[in-house]
């Protein structure tokens, strides 16, 4: 544990022969008029070291611990001891009756100077430090007189014994202030952090079997980014904004060249415009229940989680894998509410999810392209006939709409299991889907994990050809992935499924398979090498097998 004066009064005072010209001197802080005692910080604790860079960042500045941890020989003065001794040090006994004495804030838990244990030389310095600046405040007061001459001549020799360990620990908390001087002058926002994530990718596959006329995908690079920007005005808020834009086509993968299902690259198909990808708010209603205002969102970003398949930056790469499709009828970005409870911080949390896909749509009536415009008509909005009777189409609560709630149960931090229903209306017809999703880890270095859909009540939303009104398709991924496999921070992981098990569409099931191993090359940098296979691509028997491998590497700031 390491504690660090706070740079505002490591100025302040120096221990002098004559005495009286320490009871005459000044603090450092030229506003006489302010109370001191409101200005005191006199330690700052060492924080814990952090993830990511943008969080650690004071964290290096205070992690220089190797003054600590030098080993010394030859000890034949206080000046030369590694740890000063609470029962045998003639200087922490010194030090431990003038803080008393003078009631000074040495910053342990408990706002005591701890004499049970033994402290390193700069804790020391740390509350000699402190110790310095209380004197300099009483004289400054006007209360001089408060101050014995022994402990005067104390402070003096104490000084001059750690006088060392008082210089580095001042350059180091002038290094402090000027850091966070920098810091404040030129960070992004005082509320809002600024973020990001790049992905550049080479795809290419070939198709082993029948091609129907397909020829062999061509080699395509690609890039998409995300620039996100999180706003916290209380401190347990957050309104976050989020643009999107890349440098593909919908032709930059190769599994566009065969008619599989729902196993597009997440990260291609985004064009070179910035978009607006996201924008929601959170806040808390109580400490175990938030609540999400989302104009721009999508169900997986509330529900379904999984620690091992949810994210086309870190693990899988198509939407088959990254979330139950069936559940959120194709993930359509939209706008809504969304609620988080978790009684008591316990193993269940409650979820209830909302999205409309055309909150902005005015026009509630659907199109008649059969009917032939009335020229005599002005009113256009509500007497066009080329629009049918209301049909509660669009707006808050109209079709298209989609309600989620999920309940997560996790009784450990290895098994996590996740049970949802989806209901709502899709292109005029009901639409309702039951999930379930888990993770269990049994030992460090692997886990199982796999997502099951049905749908009760189908419309072809996803749009797959389905024909038949009373079509009940079924979904499921299964994996395992293996966390820090070789290092720290890399993960492989292998996963097979079934996007659209139902037999309207087609003669045969799709199936799937991804591996992936993600390297990381630093904290900001990793590269994954993923391969995808492809059976029966569009549960179609007449299409080859699609063999496809990607190359991502990928960039977070």
């Amino acid at each position: 544990m390491v504690w660090i004066v706070a740079p505002a009064q490591a100025h302040s005072i120096e221990i002098a022969s004559d005495v009286g010209s320490i009871l005459h001197t000044k603090p450092s802080n030229n506003n006489e008029t302010q109370d001191n005692r409101q200005q005191l910080l006199s330690f700052v604790k060492e924080p814990e070291p952090a993830t990511n860079l943008p969080d650690n960042y004071q964290s290096q500045i205070y992690s220089d611990t190797s003054l600590l941890t030098e080993p010394m020989t030859n000890v034949t003065s206080v000046s030369q001891l590694s740890d000063v001794q609470p029962t045998t040090d003639w200087a922490f006994q010194a030090l431990q009756s003038l803080v008393e004495r003078y009631g000074v804030v040495v910053g342990y838990p408990n706002g005591t100077f701890q004499g049970n244990r033994a402290i390193t030389r700069y804790e020391f310095a740390a509350g000699l430090n402190a110790t310095l600046n209380r004197v300099n405040e009483l004289t400054a007061l006007g209360l001089a007189a408060k101050v014995r001459r022994e402990d005067l001549a104390t402070l003096q020799k104490l000084q001059s014994e750690f006088a060392a360990e008082l210089a580095t620990l001042r350059s180091r908390t002038d290094g402090i202030e000027a850091a966070t001087s920098e810091l404040a002058a030129n960070q992004f926002s005082t509320t809002t952090k600024l973020g990001g994530r790049l992905v550049f990718a080479v795809n290419g596959g070939s198709i082993v079997g029948d091609r129907e006329n397909r020829s062999d995908p061509n080699v395509t690079v690609f890039s998409y980014g995300l620039l996100n920007f999180e706003s916290s005005f209380t401190g347990e808020d957050l309104l976050f904004t989020q643009l999107t834009f890349g440098s593909g086509s919908e032709q930059d993968e190769a599994t566009k060249v065969t008619p599989a299902l729902l196993s597009f690259i997440d990260y291609s198909g985004v064009g070179t415009d910035v978009l607006f990808r996201r924008l929601y708010y959170n806040f808390p209603l109580s400490e175990d229940l938030a609540a999400s205002v989302f104009l721009r969102a999508n169900a997986s970003d509330y529900v379904d989680f999984n620690s091992y398949a949810n994210n086309s930056s870190a693990d899988f790469s198509t939407s088959l894998f990254l979330y139950n499709i069936l559940l959120m009828a194709g993930d359509i970005t939209g706008s809504g509410a969304a609620l988080t409870w978790n009684p008591n911080r316990g193993p269940l949390t409650l979820k209830a999810f909302y999205r409309v896909d055309a909150a902005a749509q005015p026009n509630s009536r659907t199109p008649d392209v059969d009917a032939e415009p009335d020229p005599s008509v002005t009113d256009e909005f509500f007497g066009d006939p080329t629009f049918t009777a209301r049909d509660n189409r669009g707006g808050l609560f109209g079709d298209p709409n989609l309600a989620i709630f999920e309940a997560e149960f996790a009784p450990s931090k290895s098994f996590v299991f996740r049970a949802a229903y989806s209901l709502g209306t899709q292109e005029g017809d009901r639409y309702s889907v039951i999930a379930g999703n888990f993770e269990f880890a049994p030992f460090q270095g692997l886990a199982l994990f796999g997502r099951f859909g049905h749908a009760l009540d189908y419309t072809d939303v996803l749009e797959v050809g389905v024909t038949d009104n009373d079509a009940q398709p079924t979904y499921w991924m299964a994996g395992i992935a293996f966390p820090d496999l070789f290092m720290e921070g890399a993960m492989a992981g292998v996963a097979v499924g079934q996007p659209f098990i139902e037999d309207s569409v087609g003669d045969v099931t799709q199936f799937n398979i991804e591996a992936f191993y993600r390297f990381p090359l630093s904290d900001r940098i990793t590269l994954t090498p993923l391969v995808q296979v492809i059976t029966n691509p569009g549960n179609s028997s007449n299409n080859g097998t699609l063999y496809t491998g990607t190359l991502r590497l990928f960039f977070t700031f």
